[in-house]
């Protein structure tokens, strides 16, 4: 029997393939944990380990949602980041410089409501921000191809990722050289310290492995990231099911923070005053400092965190 939907990968040329699309797919350089029959693989450095989801559905309709760094084009317009779009039959899909055709034989019918409609839900909502940032991305990107920059630091950045459930947070978003996480101290009386663990779990990590990666900056400095942890009110939305956004002063001040981290003598980890005093127990802090921030008029209290238990194998 015929498949009523299917992607059709390097149409017109000798890698042409034809794959089934039934209810799942997900595409990218890896798919990891996800079943063969609901993945399929495109080995290239510009698409992501998990790049973009196709779904399809009889009465449903079909849907196209971006997982990626790079970016997902549909019909040669860049589609927004988890932002589930309506696929019709002939939509033509680029990634990495790949090219997919997206076909259905019996068009569905199925309003798209769900897949069409933003429902911005916005509320002020106390939180725990955290920021990543790279530490001179710019200059990264003048000793290495942009693409070889963007490449490791997705990989990167996927790994920092899969140390949120631990620590029950949630990727906000992440773009080129920084990444944003939240905790929301309201439903969760422990999401400070959580925010905090988080923030030190992938300093570690990115310290860990920044010495195997080929990255250097133009000093011969291997990659770095500073960290920020706020704490405060932020205006929390939902533009889709699979999107959250975030904004607020205590976003700002996290930005600004993290990219002060980690250079001119200053601690990987910087935390605001209010979050040492909401987590003590998180970390060991440093001695408070002030810091001049953009745009800010008054300088921001922050102390150094570094982790609470000191590595006994060290002297």
């Amino acid at each position: 029997m015929a498949p009523n939907a299917w992607v059709v990968v390097a149409p017109a040329t000798e890698e042409e393939q034809v794959v089934e699309l039934s209810g799942r797919l997900l595409v990218g350089r890896e798919c990891a944990g996800v079943d063969p029959s609901r993945r399929l693989i495109l080995d290239h450095p510009e698409i992501s380990r998990d790049h973009v989801e196709l779904r399809y559905e009889p009465g449903r309709g079909s849907v196209l949602i971006d997982t990626s760094t790079n970016g997902t084009w549909l019909n040669g317009r860049r589609v927004e980041r988890g932002e589930p779009i309506a696929l019709a039959d002939g939509d033509a899909i680029e990634i990495g410089g790949q090219q997919l055709v997206f076909h259905l034989s019996q068009p569905d019918e199925a309003l798209m409501d769900e897949a069409r409609r933003t429902t911005l839900n916005i509320q002020v909502v106390p939180m725990a921000i955290v920021v990543g940032d790279v530490v001179g991305y710019t200059g990264l990107t003048e000793v290495h191809t942009g693409r070889d920059v963007a490449t490791i630091s997705d990989e990167l950045f996927d790994a920092v990722r899969r140390l949120l459930p631990a620590h029950g947070g949630t990727v906000v978003n992440y773009i080129g050289d920084a990444i944003l996480a939240a905790w929301d101290t309201g439903r969760d009386p422990a999401a400070v310290g959580r925010a905090v663990s988080f923030a030190l779990a992938a300093q570690e990590l990115v310290s860990q492995r920044a010495g195997g990666l080929p990255l250097r900056d133009p000093d011969g400095q291997p990659l770095r990231m500073g960290w920020a942890v706020t704490l405060g009110e932020a205006a929390s939305g939902r533009p889709s099911a699979t999107r959250q956004t975030v904004h607020g002063d205590v976003v700002n001040l996290a930005s600004r923070l993290a990219g002060l981290a980690h250079r001119d003598g200053h601690a990987p980890v910087l935390v605001t005053s209010e979050v040492a005093a909401a987590a003590p127990d998180a970390a060991r802090y440093g001695a408070p400092q002030e810091l001049r921030v953009k745009g800010r008029t008054a300088p921001a209290r922050v102390v150094a965190a570094e982790p609470a238990v000191a590595d006994p194998t060290e002297a």
